[in-house]
């Protein structure tokens, strides 16, 4: 967007905000990027994916594009609460492949 804007001159709005924090100058540009069209559809199923918190775990269901149900699972969620912020990023991008690869 930014090589477009500058080569031909198609500008958008932008937000730029300047803080000093510490007697150092920091500089925030903000942009909303447009939407994509969407490509994924129900037309050949879909997942759902909830949380729950009365039994701390995730829930996943795969169904056709006519509402049968294919399949589900659950996950447990219980491990979030035990570890520190960085353990936390790791165990969600463990569920995330596993929520992927299921």
């Amino acid at each position: 967007m930014l090589v477009n804007a500058w080569q031909y001159e198609e500008y958008f709005p932008y937000t730029v905000e300047i803080k000093i924090i510490d007697n150092q100058i920091y500089g925030y540009v903000s942009f909303e990027l447009p939407t994509p069209n969407i490509t994924i559809t129900k037309s050949n199923g879909a997942i759902g994916i909830d949380t729950n918190v009365s039994r701390l775990h995730l829930a996943i269901a795969e169904v056709l594009n006519g509402g049968n149900l294919v399949s589900y699972q659950k996950i447990s969620l219980h491990d979030f609460l035990l570890n520190g912020k960085d353990r936390k990023e790791y165990e969600e991008w463990i569920l995330a492949h596993k929520a992927y690869e299921w």
